[in-house]
């Protein structure tokens, strides 16, 4: 599936950056001028899905942009690839918005770094949840600015 900038134009976007324990989101404004960490779900929670469609709802969101890191179908890596692709299904099920599947590879790196460079403390940046939100941002930005520079972005296959 492909998914072009005149679809998007004047939505909300919400990005969720999938773990087993964890889940973090941002939002980006409708014009897509800028992103906003949000925060952080607790996956395996009761009320995981009730407090995420909490959030879709308050964010306006008219996408749920999910990352998937790319090419990584290792035995090391095979139980959360088959966790988000399990999750990504259940988004599908439970939500009428359309769910776009996008790389992710090196998000949490680029994370830890960008909060270095806003000079973060270490030990608030090592606090649980900040790399996941942080994470999830640096993957809407990311869809952003290919979205802005080619006008269209592939989704990742599950």
């Amino acid at each position: 599936m492909e998914i072009r900038r005149e679809e998007l134009q004047g939505k909300r976007i919400v990005a969720l950056d999938f773990g087993l324990r964890r889940i973090g989101w941002a939002v980006c404004d409708e014009l897509h001028l800028s992103v906003t960490p949000g925060g952080v779900l607790q996956y395996r929670q009761a009320d995981f899905w009730e407090r995420l469609q909490a959030i879709l709802t308050a964010e306006r969101a008219e996408l749920i942009l999910v990352g998937m890191p790319a090419g990584s179908d290792s035995p090391r890596t095979a139980p959360v690839i088959a966790a988000l692709r399990q999750f990504v299904a259940q988004l599908r099920q439970r939500f009428p918005l359309p769910v776009f599947v996008y790389d992710e590879t090196g998000s949490t790196r680029q994370a830890h770094e960008t909060m270095r460079q806003l000079g973060i403390p270490r030990k608030k940046r090592e606090q649980r949840g900040q790399a996941d939100r942080m994470a999830a941002a640096v993957i809407l930005w990311s869809f952003l600015q290919e979205l802005h520079t080619w006008g269209r972005v592939s989704e990742e296959p599950l």
